[in-house]
């Protein structure tokens, strides 16, 4: 009758240390779910040329913090000048980038405007490239527009499982030029409601991913597949006691 009881305790006490646990988990993750939506302002917007630029744009491939130099100029307009110690600087795939989180599920509007020093002849040019995932928008600067500017409008949904985007631009020279310079203008995220016009530009990254993952899309990255797995951990580790009990 002792051992019976003792192993009832047991039991009893495996299940409460287990949906404890699992509960400890989807509390943990919706916290540090929550915790990531801070990146999308109020207004609905996220603006990229606002605050501490050099904080906020990092930079990638050859170059260093050093050789590169962002200000805010006159009129909203950034500026954005590679000064380059060495010629082989654009042997690598170089330039500037800025990660933002889009966490709240749905349609986001991507608005900017763009230039940049770019000659075909002599092998020098840039180009601006919003990317999330496996999507990628590529703006080349027009070589022979020299001072104007580029609009770029595009939407997209983030997929469940890559809930961001990274903007970045790239710079390449030739025949030992160090330099390469960009302007950027009015550039942010827009959350909006519903869908994009029918005749914008637009990428459903989500769409594509549920096609892809089929009914385990919804799962990826978000706190119902956090869940899910504290369930599993929850069956597992009754099951696991209640074999040790028998």
């Amino acid at each position: 009758m002792s051992e019976h009881r003792q192993r009832h305790w047991i039991e009893q006490g495996c299940i409460v240390a287990a949906v404890f646990i699992a509960t400890l988990i989807g509390v943990l993750s919706y916290f540090f779910d929550r915790s990531r939506r801070v990146e999308l302002a109020p207004g609905g917007q996220i603006d990229l040329l606002t605050g501490d630029l050099n904080d906020r744009w990092s930079v990638f491939g050859a170059l260093s913090a050093s050789e590169v130099r962002i200000k805010q100029a006159e009129d909203g307009i950034v500026e954005v000048d590679i000064l380059a110690n060495t010629p082989s600087w654009s042997d690598e795939i170089s330039g500037v980038n800025q990660k933002v989180g889009l966490f709240s599920r749905g349609w986001y509007e991507f608005v900017g405007e763009f230039q940049a020093k770019a000659n075909d002849s002599e092998g020098t040019g840039a180009q601006f490239e919003i990317h999330s995932g496996r999507w990628r928008f590529i703006a080349k600067a027009n070589s022979h527009s020299e001072g104007a500017w580029q609009k770029i409008d595009v939407y997209l949904r983030p997929a469940d499982s890559y809930p961001g985007a990274e903007v970045s631009c790239r710079f390449w020279g030739a025949n030992g030029d160090r330099t390469g310079r960009a302007l950027f203008r009015n550039m942010r995220f827009i959350k909006i409601a519903g869908v994009p016009p029918p005749t914008a530009i637009e990428f459903d990254l989500q769409r594509k991913e549920r096609a892809r993952l089929g009914g385990l899309a919804h799962l990826h990255n978000s706190s119902l597949g956090s869940a899910g797995a504290a369930v599993l951990f929850l069956a597992t580790f009754v099951g696991i006691c209640w074999w040790m009990l028998e």
